[in-house]
């Protein structure tokens, strides 16, 4: 029978502030994305509490209602009893400029931040051989690790210049172009000799651009507006010559004698503010630090922090700033770990105590998602916590030498000359098990999930019960074949977090290296999205399949995507179902990381991926295990 979605829209239509209030409507994959006429008009918690809802986020100047596999149906029932203006990207007002430059830095540092940690990493790891002698810094193998550590940081600016242009939807590859020429032998010597540097009779300012953050972004904005002036004036049949060329005349000049200086003295005016607000205060600093970032991190914000953080090293040589931030994660890990103690719910059980561990080392956002913020005492207990441990760490004043990510993986970079590694254990400790205790005595409790069915007892099928009792249960698998080609990643690691809390089910992501789509079950299409980036399909064993390709690739309305199949057609395992262009929209900036989730997965005993690190189309990708009747 189907299910009957006029009451959720209705409530969800209630809750938003009512029809008047909603500018338009469009949806995603798993998303009503709203733009409302007024966004205190709605009511989030009513909205949250709400049976049919996953969750509620503000993002983009979108008021987005996070429903699942059915938001189609959902969207559909809204759009039938309402008279809503069904909405495209045109519709959504101007981001403020705060909210424009932390989008920026976000889109700028994220890429980057899985190689920074890592080189972070060598880098400690190289402090520590140092330190117990069984590394001598004269001789080669030194020489090579330390290249291989120090060499990410070193032409940070190209990394940036990459991923900034993408994200500013400039050329790349110009954008390097730039930074290369500030990391060019001849003017890193002449900034080292302290000369000044003489271009057409002018004299310019020198400073060293290695490790630097501030200047390469600057620089790219200005070549976002200054290479579309150049494409508009030269003709089709020239402009990809003389535009990157003329680019490149402008823009590196431009940087030399304006861009780059103004860029150096903020990094180093804000390097001295941090400096003399951690001076004066550090048990302070480490509260604020230690009790709001895992607050920042919800909204974004916090991505106009890290790159302070690493001027702070390029300027001084380590930060202060980025050891506090673990105390904020260790409260959240406790609060998790302290439900994972007290909960009698399965279910809970099994995602507070996976995302614990990932808390710990770092990985904060299944939790928070999952479990903390779900249930929101224990969020605010491991705030309250995470402000204990960060007045510990502030107190003891430890140093981060590179960065790196906050937890137990932050150990091999705070090694060094004035560091306390002694205060930054405890005050982690201090964090983890003081929002742990207060989670456990006041932020907890399994009368907070809806009323239902207790997780613990047994899943059957009507047929399993015969006489009154329970039959013994067999296993029986459903297999899923991969339906693209590419590199496995776990779904828990990936940058959506409601895709990475499994909040929309289990499954697996794939980032294809072939742009092709094809059927991973024998099925029907029940939704093939208009923006043709992503399906939901209903399997003949009754799995509902949804296939998500990139990460907020809505935006793109389409582009670079193709289809082959429509609502209600039957597939076939194998049956190409779309193309789409990777390299394009990679150039856009846009993630093809592909979630493949079961979104009834909690209907079945379990969902088991793969553990193989690449796969390639119709291999066997992930099994279902189901309770069926004998």
């Amino acid at each position: 029978m189907a299910k009957d979605f006029s009451k959720l829209a209705g409530e969800i239509v209630q809750f938003v502030g009512g029809e008047q209030n909603i500018h338009s409507l469009v949806h995603c994959a798993t998303r009503l994305r709203f733009v409302l006429k007024d966004k205190n008009k709605a009511d989030k918690e009513r909205l949250n509490q709400t049976a049919g809802v996953i969750s509620v986020v503000e993002s983009g100047g979108q008021f987005q209602v996070v429903i699942g596999n059915n938001v189609p149906k959902v969207y559909a029932e809204i759009m039938s009893q309402a008279n809503i203006q069904a909405g495209d990207d045109a519709d959504l007002p101007k981001p403020s400029l705060i909210n424009r430059a932390i989008d920026f830095l976000a889109g700028s540092f994220t890429p980057l931040i899985g190689v920074m940690a890592g080189a972070g990493i060598l880098k400690g790891l190289i402090a520590i051989l140092q330190v117990a002698g069984w590394l001598d810094p004269a001789s080669g193998t030194f020489t090579v690790l330390d290249a291989a550590a120090s060499g990410t940081f070193y032409f940070l600016p190209v990394f940036l210049a990459f991923t900034a242009a993408n994200k500013l939807k400039t050329s790349p590859f110009i954008a390097v172009g730039v930074a290369a020429a500030l990391l060019y032998p001849s003017i890193v010597a002449i900034s080292q000799s302290g000369k000044p540097l003489e271009f057409l009779g002018f004299q310019l300012a020198t400073m060293n651009y290695a490790y630097s953050v501030i200047p390469i972004l600057l620089a790219v904005w200005a070549q976002s507006y200054i290479q579309r002036i150049f494409e508009n004036i030269f003709h089709e049949a020239v402009r990809n010559f003389f535009a990157p060329a003329c680019t490149l005349l402008v823009v590196v000049p431009l940087t030399l004698a304006v861009i780059g200086p103004i860029g150096g003295e903020v990094g180093s005016t804000i390097a001295a503010a941090l400096a003399w607000l951690y001076e004066t205060s550090p048990i302070a600093t480490g509260i604020v630090v230690g009790g709001l970032w895992q607050v920042l991190v919800i909204f974004g914000i916090h991505w106009s922090i890290v790159p302070i953080m690493i001027n702070n090293m390029s300027v001084v040589g380590f930060d202060l700033i980025g050891p506090l931030t673990a105390a904020a994660v260790l409260g959240q890990a406790g609060a998790t770990f302290a439900v994972f103690l007290k909960s009698h719910n399965k279910d809970i059980k099994a995602i507070a105590g996976s995302t614990t561990f990932s808390g710990v080392l770092g990985i904060t956002e299944p939790l928070i998602y999952g479990i903390t913020l779900r249930f929101k005492k224990p969020f605010i207990c491991g705030v309250i916590g995470g402000a204990i441990g960060g007045a510990v760490i502030g107190w003891g004043g430890t140093k981060m030498f590179a960065f790196g990510f906050s937890g137990l993986l932050l150990y091999p970079v705070i090694i060094g000359e004035g560091s306390n590694i002694v205060t930054y254990s405890l005050g982690m400790a201090v964090a983890f098990i003081a929002a742990g205790i207060l989670t456990y005595l006041f932020g907890y409790s399994d009368k907070m999930l809806p009323e239902q069915a207790s997780a613990t007892e047994p899943k059957t099928t009507p047929n399993a019960i015969k006489n009154g009792e329970v039959s013994t249960i067999p296993l029986n698998k459903f297999n899923l074949v991969s339906p693209l080609e590419g590199n496995i990643q776990k779904l828990t690691e990936i940058a959506d977090p409601m895709f990475a809390s499994e909040a929309l089910g289990k499954g697996i992501a794939i980032e294809p290296t072939k742009g092709e789509l094809i059927s991973p079950v024998n099925g029907t299409i029940s939704s093939a999205f208009p923006t043709k980036h992503a399906y939901n399909i209903i399997s003949d064993d009754g799995l509902e399949v949804l296939i998500h390709i990139g990460m907020d690739t809505v935006q793109l309305n389409g582009t670079h995507f193709e289809t082959f199949v429509k609502d209600g057609d039957r597939i076939q395992v194998g049956q190409l179902l779309g193309k789409f262009d990777i390299e394009n929209i990679k150039a856009k900036g846009y993630s093809v990381v592909t979630p493949v989730i079961i979104a009834n997965s909690d209907e079945y005993l379990d969902v088991i991926a793969t553990n193989e690190p690449y796969i390639y189309q119709n291999e066997p990708l992930i099994k279902v295990l189901e309770h069926k009747a004998p």
